[in-house]
């Protein structure tokens, strides 16, 4: 009898350990992109997708819930099981929410695994071809001698926080800064000559440089853009200023290190996706795909740097 008993504890205990143990994915897997459809990280998420619908056999859903700067569909992914079937494919500025967010409830660092950057976006600094300057130096040279307006749009935290160093190394911290709600009606705006400088991100500016209406200065990556070979970094042009969003996949906390080892593997399949990497680069962005260990330390680094800089340049609105 104990023999018989042992041996149905040990089926009971087999069956009760099945679910965690069976092969992930065996059912749709659900990519949240926090913000509407049609932009950027749109495009790069559902061709990722695609490709991992390839790998793994079954439906791989790209589900588009915006609001509140990547908020909300970031809290729709920590409320949904942390199993691996509900991702999130987000961007850099959400590591500027314990600062300019106070009311949220996520931590962007300690509530998420970090899988892998997909992509990188040097900040563009450029102005109004009507400005009549070509390098940054020159337009600081215009604003410390006050022979024509200085102001300049943000259209993202993140791009406020970055303008601000700059402005304040180059020695003009004075410089009027103009927040947008967007991108699109900042580069409107620069375009047309109402402000004199704009900071978006290459991805969100390429097609305005290559069409001549934002004339770039230079780029915040630690190396030139290969969309931009033309256009100096901020260290070339004698700024000692870095700014660089990324794109990158994550998971909840909580999600099994098996399901990580997976999702991760089908990453370096999708870095080998000649279309995905051409997508990335034809935006204006810079293909990365690095490892779980890669992303992690540099979103550590990376927080770290940010909460200094929230804390000498950032004023609630």
């Amino acid at each position: 009898m104990k023999i018989l008993a042992s041996i149905a504890l040990s089926v009971l205990a087999l069956v009760a350990t099945a679910p965690a143990n069976a092969a992930y994915p065996d059912k749709p897997v659900t990519i949240i992109v926090p913000y509407p459809a049609g932009g950027g990280t749109d495009t790069v998420a559902r061709k990722l997708a695609r490709n991992f619908s390839q790998r793994w056999k079954i439906p791989v859903i790209v589900e588009n819930v915006p609001g509140a700067e990547g908020l909300v569909g970031s809290e729709r992914v920590l409320r949904a099981p942390a199993d691996g079937y509900t991702l999130l494919f987000q961007i850099s500025q959400m590591m500027l929410w314990k600062k300019t967010m106070p009311q949220a409830r996520v931590n962007a660092v300690e509530d998420f695994r970090y899988i892998s950057k997909i992509q990188t976006s040097p900040l563009a600094f450029g102005v109004s071809p009507k400005l009549g300057v070509k390098t940054l130096a020159d337009y600081v040279a215009l604003c410390k001698a006050g022979r024509a307006d200085c102001s300049w749009g943000s259209g993202s935290a993140y791009a406020q926080l970055i303008g601000k160093q700059l402005m304040d190394v180059a020695g003009i911290p004075n410089a009027i800064n103009i927040p947008y709600k967007g991108t699109a009606p900042m580069m409107t705006d620069v375009a047309g000559g109402h402000i004199a400088m704009a900071v978006p991100a290459v991805t969100s500016s390429l097609g305005q440089i290559q069409g001549g209406l934002f004339q770039l200065l230079a780029v915040g990556s630690d190396r030139r853009s290969s969309q931009v070979p033309n256009a100096p970094t901020l260290a070339e042009a004698g700024y000692d200023v870095h700014g660089e969003t990324w794109y990158g996949l994550l998971v909840a906390k909580k999600t099994p290190q098996p399901v990580v080892d997976e999702i991760s593997a089908a990453v370096r399949v999708a870095s080998q996706d000649a279309d995905l990497v051409a997508q990335i680069r034809h935006d204006g962005g810079e293909p990365v795909f690095s490892t779980p260990e890669d992303f992690t330390r540099d979103v550590t680094q990376e927080s770290k740097r940010l909460e200094s800089l929230l804390e000498k340049y950032w004023t609630a609105p």
